[in-house]
């Protein structure tokens, strides 16, 4: 790991299918580069820090133990953190903010 990086992001293999199929526009996987960057330079508290850009927060119900953060209106990045690793399990878009 670079040392600029104190923690690593690694992304589940449904995540990287979202990724590669080009559903999510330019602007949408800019800024899932810059959550990715300043996730693993600054860590995931650094969300908490920035409410009016990431409204990270937690989930609940089948969901407890994950994290979610905002990239666009409707679009959320569901992660969790293990040790200094966050695991980016879902990127999805829901226009209802459904997790289903």
């Amino acid at each position: 790991m670079n040392d600029r990086f104190k923690w690593q992001v690694k992304v589940a293999k449904e995540v990287e299918s979202v990724l590669e199929s080009g559903v999510l526009s330019d602007d949408d996987m800019r800024i899932i580069h810059a959550w990715t960057v300043e996730v693993m330079i600054h860590g995931p508290d650094i969300l908490l820090k920035k409410p009016n850009v990431w409204a990270d927060h937690e989930l609940s119900g089948k969901w407890k133990g994950y994290r979610s953060s905002r990239y666009s209106y409707s679009g959320r990045i569901i992660y969790k953190i293990e040790k200094k690793v966050v695991t980016v399990v879902v990127v999805r878009i829901t226009p209802d903010h459904d997790y289903k």
